[in-house]
């Protein structure tokens, strides 16, 4: 397959789908045969895992910045995948909310250890939340609370279905768990729960006053200059290529193509809000996790208590687990930072190597449901590791 040579902005295309982003200063440093064998090796995977399409994108320790595509955006039109395709984050977007969390933080608006009833206690419907007395921010942030995850009630799934265009608000979402025993004790666990994320994205509002979208736009989408990235607030988000899940697949039951030929997504996916809730792409991605992960962001301390990792089975401190909205995991490259996400008919893996300072992100337009993922995304990403470390090792 081949492109053409359309200038965008400071994009540089290449052969084989590929878009070469050269940073300033760092042309002298580039691995040869970079480009080129990420491509060969991201087809070849769509070949052998049979998904539909992905874009894969790097920022190097240098600053340089590739992307690039495979495969098809949609495949009943024969439409091959575009490197800048915008695909749902998933609950990859919880990294935006945490940030945002903890600049508020840093300014001193709320703190880490606040418990959740100085914010939250005089909503009517606080009481009957698990564990409501003894909750911190803490606890929410790092998904400890033992607090039951909304997202896959079934009187949820069942509305979802019969009224798919269906507005929530926070409170709605909050009240498919209420009333129901905690998952474990506070703080004594780990157990992974958008609700958690539902209730942050509700304490960040009652101490700003302002929307959550309003706060993440002004404190990190647009300093950073991530054009697309955006609210996933309407069933309408420009370029958003089309997805695929499995048709009627439970707990969703939707079709198997999940964006209309109109070009909407065939539910309001507005629901997700603090718990995803944002389109992106893999160079929005990689640009967002080189600041995040660099420490770019915060204070030295506030930063330090985002790397603090809690178990994920005990919910204990340990050098893996989950942190303040990151995923630390172990490789034979040490220890990687980032966050997965999963939307119906898309899925999002963001990683960080510390070692090698380079961040990598993959979308694929196939979700596990669809019968067309056979390998998680993250291990698709790991296959790259041993490219980055060659990278980082000739510029040295």
């Amino acid at each position: 397959m081949k492109i053409s040579g359309v200038r965008i902005r400071s994009l540089m295309t290449v052969p084989l789908l590929t878009l070469m982003v050269v940073a300033p200063g760092s042309v002298g440093a580039q691995y040869p045969g970079f480009a080129e064998t990420v491509q060969t090796r991201l087809d070849s995977l769509r070949r052998v895992l049979d998904f539909p399409g992905a874009t894969l994108a790097f920022v190097m320790h240098d600053g340089t910045q590739y992307c690039f595509a495979t495969g098809l955006a949609d495949v009943e039109k024969g439409i091959p995948m575009p490197p800048e395709g915008r695909m749902f984050t998933g609950s990859m977007g919880k990294t935006f909310v945490a940030a945002t969390a903890l600049k508020l933080m840093d300014k001193g608006m709320f703190a880490l250890d606040d418990k959740l009833s100085s914010y939250l206690g005089d909503e009517p419907w606080f009481p009957r939340l698990a564990n409501h007395d003894e909750l911190t921010i803490r606890m929410i942030m790092t998904h400890t609370g033992g607090i039951p995850r909304y997202v896959f009630q079934d009187e949820f799934t069942r509305g979802l279905t019969e009224t798919p265009q269906r507005v929530y608000r926070p409170e709605e979402l909050i009240a498919f768990i209420l009333d129901q025993p905690p998952v474990h004790p506070p703080g004594q666990g780990w157990h992974y729960s958008d609700t958690d994320y539902i209730l942050l994205g509700m304490i960040i509002e009652k101490v700003t006053g302002n929307a959550f979208y309003a706060e993440a736009q002004k404190r990190l989408l647009t300093p950073l200059k991530l054009e697309n990235t955006f609210p996933s607030d309407t069933p309408k988000l420009p370029g958003l290529v089309p997805g695929y899940t499995g048709a009627d697949a439970p707990p969703f039951h939707l079709p198997g193509k999940v964006v209309q030929e109109n070009g909407d997504y065939v539910i309001n996916p507005q629901f997700e809000w603090c718990g995803g809730g944002f389109v992106t792409n893999t160079a929005d991605i990689t640009t967002w996790a080189k600041h995040l992960y660099e420490g770019r962001l915060f204070s030295k301390k506030m930063f330090a208590e985002m790397l603090k990792a809690k178990n994920f089975q005990t919910g204990r401190p340990d050098s893996v687990g989950y942190g303040l909205g990151v995923m630390i995991f172990p490789t034979e490259h040490g220890p990687v930072y980032g966050h997965g996400g999963i939307f119906p008919g898309y899925e999002t893996m963001m990683l960080y190597l510390p070692a090698y300072r380079c961040a990598a992100a993959i979308q694929i337009n196939a979700d596990r449901f669809s019968g067309r993922l056979k390998e998680e995304p993250g291990d698709m990403l790991e296959r790259f590791f041993g490219l980055a470390k060659a990278y980082y090792e000739y510029g040295l």
